[in-house]
């Protein structure tokens, strides 16, 4: 892939008022796709990883598109990284650091879907969802949560783990839309057989039958035949893969038997790490369990690859992919063995980063690499900035918009993309990443050292001060800080 050049498209815009909300509408607004993935490790991918991953849909989607390596999530966590996304709030805003932390979010929170459904788009969600429910409505389905916020469509599919855990819990499962079909094709006590063992393989036969097929399949349908044909659309589609348990079919795990899975990196790290950078993380078991995750890494990674490839193709074939900006991304990352750990939660490259792709080739550049740091964040200012919303930082407070990066240009306005965990910050720049914990600073080089074993904050005082000023500056404006929430 190119790195990042420079150049300008030209949009012809046209200006309109309504609900509160001032709409600069281009001749044809573009659809807006967000495609989630859970807890992938970005060095799986093939084009834009280590060059191992079976990943053909994504490395045409980098072909047609821009990779932005340095994007990086807000908070290494399914539950705030997501939650925070949806009211464009960071961790600390929220008091939500841990998935278990925050139940319920906040009366009155800001959410972004309502300014994209007033601006005319139809709004949809659809698969996994972390989304907690306001203390108006505590008691919400999942459902009626995303409806609360402003979809007009919502398909919570459920989660695997969830599943399974609720099965052996003895909870009813009956109302998830996955287990409906699941019933409805005769397939049930399959995969009540499937499950009796966690991380047991699916033994489905069609795609369409494990749970993220299915997610799929609702999203294709929703696109062919549940929109409204004439207006523009905003589709947040949440995958459950690559997010463990390693159980696609046997298939699957054929597929990518070829391949050579390296192991880990690094088996420890290069410097002693302040406790708050270990709590939700743990040391691999050994180097032979930790493989057998990788590969289930692998295989997972290669089934939604395989389902993204579905997601693309429906959009061709209804005539929607030219006017179309896709955003693939992670909510975060996962160590998978390097520097001998195994979860996430912390700061460093192997949990933080979120693998963000935009595609859209009538519009934007093709295969380049723009080395711009980027925040989970900024997806809500892009987003709102496609659809012809003016001033668009004005809603979305925290983010920068990346439009101006995917138009060519080499700034946008952010310098430094900030990340954290109770405990720890950590600000992230193209060529940096600085983690302060318990008094304890960390400064890595990424050109000389992405593997972050080489900590030379005591060598370059004026860049780690620099980056330390810059994450006091962030947690001093971007608003109130909360401890671990009590809702």
């Amino acid at each position: 892939m190119k790195k990042m050049k420079c150049g300008v498209v030209g949009v012809l815009f046209g200006i309109v008022s309504g609900l509160g909300c001032h709409v600069a509408y281009a001749a044809e607004r573009p659809n807006i796709i967000w495609i989630e993935a859970d807890d992938l490790m970005p060095r799986f991918m093939n084009k834009c990883g280590e060059g191992f991953g079976l990943t053909p849909n994504l490395d045409r989607l980098a072909a047609e598109g821009i990779h932005f390596p340095s994007a990086v999530c807000q908070g290494p966590m399914c539950g705030p990284s997501r939650n925070g996304l949806l009211a464009n709030l960071y961790s600390h805003n929220l008091g939500f650091y841990r998935n278990c932390q925050m139940r319920l979010m906040p009366a009155d929170t800001w959410v972004f879907p309502p300014v994209l459904r007033e601006a005319g788009y139809q709004t949809a969600y659809i698969g996994k969802s972390h989304m907690r429910p306001s203390t108006e409505n505590p008691t919400a389905s999942k459902d009626d949560i995303l409806r609360g916020y402003g979809f007009d469509y919502v398909n919570c599919t459920g989660e695997r783990y969830a599943i399974w855990k609720s099965l052996q819990d003895g909870v009813d499962v009956s109302g998830i839309p996955f287990i409906r079909h699941l019933k409805t094709q005769g397939k049930y006590e399959q995969f009540l057989k499937d499950n009796e063992v966690y991380g047991t393989l699916s033994t489905m036969e069609e795609d369409g039958d494990y749970l993220d097929g299915f997610t799929t399949q609702v999203a294709v349908d929703w696109l062919k035949t549940g929109r409204k044909e004439n207006e523009p659309f905003f589709l947040w589609f949440n995958f459950c893969l690559p997010h463990e348990p390693y159980n696609v079919p046997q298939r699957w795990y054929d597929r990518v038997g070829k391949l050579q899975v390296p192991p880990p990196k690094t088996d420890h790290f290069g410097t002693e790490i302040p406790a708050p950078l270990l709590k939700d993380n743990h040391p691999e078991e050994s180097a032979q369990s930790t493989a057998e995750f990788r590969l289930g890494e692998a295989a997972n990674v290669a089934f939604m690859d395989a389902m993204i490839g579905r997601l693309m193709k429906v959009l061709e074939e209804s005539g929607l992919s030219d006017n179309t900006v896709v955003f693939f991304f992670s909510d975060h990352s996962v160590f998978l063995g390097n520097h001998g750990r195994l979860h996430k939660g912390t700061l460093f490259e192997e949990t933080l980063n979120s693998s963000l792709i935009v595609r859209c080739p009538k519009r934007f550049m093709k295969d380049v690499v723009c080395p711009h740091p980027v925040e989970l964040l900024d997806l809500v200012p892009t987003a709102f900035e496609l659809a012809g919303i003016e001033n668009p930082h004005e809603a979305a407070k925290n983010g920068y918009s990346i439009v101006p990066l995917l138009d060519g240009k080499t700034a946008n306005g952010r310098k430094y993309a900030f990340s954290e965990i109770l405990g720890a910050q950590a600000a992230t720049d193209d060529r940096y990443r600085y983690i302060t914990s318990a008094g304890v600073e960390q400064l890595y080089h990424h050109t000389t050292d992405p593997w972050e074993m080489d900590n030379i904050a005591a060598e370059l005082p004026e860049v780690t001060a620099r980056m330390r000023r810059a994450v006091e500056g962030w947690i001093k404006n971007s608003g109130p800080v909360y401890p671990p929430s009590t809702f």
